[in-house]
């Protein structure tokens, strides 16, 4: 089943076009990575899911619901769950903190009640305790009551992802995951998003430029390049595509 389907997504800047006429499926429970050289267009095309930016032509269907139609702050009412490329936690806040802001959307607390603390103590109390099992299902429980300021890289990596899993994503959204990252980090994290995915049921569109692990843990790879598709398919089929081998590498000729 096709839980996400990308139809002629085209989006330009000015004169630039980022996106080009793009289409692609994720299924639903399947890992597909989103791959290409830099400037591909991979990060816009997160932005446009995640409904940041507005593509200038083009659908998307969520489940077969029009996604286009909904604003930015309802994609976690309805599944949709992303980290960043470039770390977004709060360096001054605790890691359990960081992880209670990616479900606060789905409280009932307004800004008034949460500042006076009017009825908001259960509720506040059930997600500090959701964070923590978040934490302890990632192994980071241990940096619970630490700031975030100070901890490897790797850690804030994690931490990012517990954020996004505190909400009970049914889609899944990480954006270059692995990036600074050490191989042995890299190896575990290949793991935990394999577990997580298979813990819950998940569906992850995961752009990377960590190819090895993007190989290993994706069922579908859709390759971009100057915002166009250029093959999408297995990882064999990918790796051996002439259009991939030339992208990445460049023409023999040259």
């Amino acid at each position: 089943m096709t839980l996400l389907d990308v139809r002629d997504i085209t989006v330009r800047f000015g004169g630039i076009v980022a996106l080009d006429q793009l289409s692609f499926t994720v299924d639903e429970g399947k890992i597909c990575g989103l791959i290409g050289p830099n400037g591909a267009g991979k990060t816009t095309m997160f932005n446009v899911i995640s409904r940041i930016y507005d593509p200038t032509a083009g659908d998307i269907l969520y489940d077969g619901k029009d996604l286009l139609e909904l604003p930015a702050h309802r994609m976690s009412r309805i599944g949709i769950y992303r980290t960043f490329q470039n770390l977004a936690l709060w360096p001054g806040m605790t890691v359990l903190e960081n992880v209670m802001v990616g479900d606060y959307a789905k409280t009932k607390a307004g800004f008034f009640t949460a500042s006076l603390r009017l009825g908001t103590r259960a509720e506040e109390k059930d997600l500090r305790a959701r964070a923590y099992s978040t934490l302890e299902e990632l192994d980071l429980a241990q940096h619970a009551f630490r700031p975030a300021a100070g901890l490897p890289f790797g850690t804030l990596k994690r931490i990012e992802i517990a954020r996004a899993m505190i909400g009970k994503p049914r889609f899944l959204m990480l954006d270059e995951p692995a990036s600074g990252l050490t191989h042995a980090e890299v190896d575990h994290l290949a793991e935990t998003i394999g577990t997580l995915r298979d813990r819950h049921n998940l569906t992850i569109l995961l752009v990377e430029h960590h190819m090895q692990m993007v190989m290993a843990i994706s069922e579908h790879i859709v390759v971009l390049n100057f915002g166009r598709k250029i093959a999408d398919g297995n990882g064999e089929t990918v790796r051996n595509d002439p259009g991939v081998i030339e992208a990445y590498l460049g023409s023999r000729k040259r």
